[in-house]
């Protein structure tokens, strides 16, 4: 295919197979939910001021879950999977408007998308995991450079502009076999790309 950029060979990939609507095959924004409510560990209620801790962790049954527990919670808690990336946040007086809500979900992916260079895979589970988080690497990438978090600097080469560190992010081709597994992947974390 020619160097048509990510979205370029979306259309491309698109026309190849008869879609008209390309956002029907490539995801273009991943829904991932803002920290919860309560921790998924002890039911206890979050309240600002609190420092919760989430992570994505592969399921047996190989999806992405998330968890979000309270900081004390961290030592007690044993995932039933390998962890594909954790970060901590401090949990802020609840916004109510729409533009917030947005604005927090925008935050969660990049909270993500920078946790995943920071810790290797755990061993044992590092081939799937790595190709887990290479995958959230990659859409969340495309997902933020639309959003102007991220500034293409050439090839596979990024700089996040609020913190002007330059990442690389793992080159995938996109097919419809590669978006359809990432959306099964995260189903289970309320990120079905729509």
């Amino acid at each position: 295919m020619a160097n048509l950029g990510w979205v370029g060979i979306a259309i491309e990939i698109g026309v190849e197979i008869g879609i008209t609507n390309v956002h029907k095959l490539f995801p273009m924004d991943i829904a991932i939910r803002s920290v919860g409510k309560l921790s998924g560990y002890s039911e206890t209620p979050f309240h600002a001021g609190d420092v919760v801790w989430s992570y994505l962790y592969r399921t047996p049954e190989g999806f992405i879950d998330r968890l979000d527990i309270l900081e004390q919670e961290r030592d007690e808690v044993e995932l039933e999977g390998a962890v594909i990336c954790r970060w901590s946040q401090q949990i802020k007086e609840k916004g109510v408007t729409e533009a917030e809500e947005k604005r927090s979900a925008l935050q969660s992916a990049d909270e993500i998308f920078l946790s995943l260079f920071e810790e290797p895979a755990e061993a044992g589970e590092a081939g799937l995991v790595d190709e887990t988080r290479d995958r959230l690497k990659f859409f969340l990438a495309l997902q933020l450079e639309r959003k102007r978090i991220l500034k293409r600097l050439g090839g596979q080469r990024f700089r996040h502009m609020p913190t002007k560190r330059e990442l690389t992010v793992p080159d995938m081709e996109i097919t419809p076999e590669l978006i359809s597994a990432f959306q099964e992947e995260i189903s289970l974390m309320g990120g079905v790309p729509g």
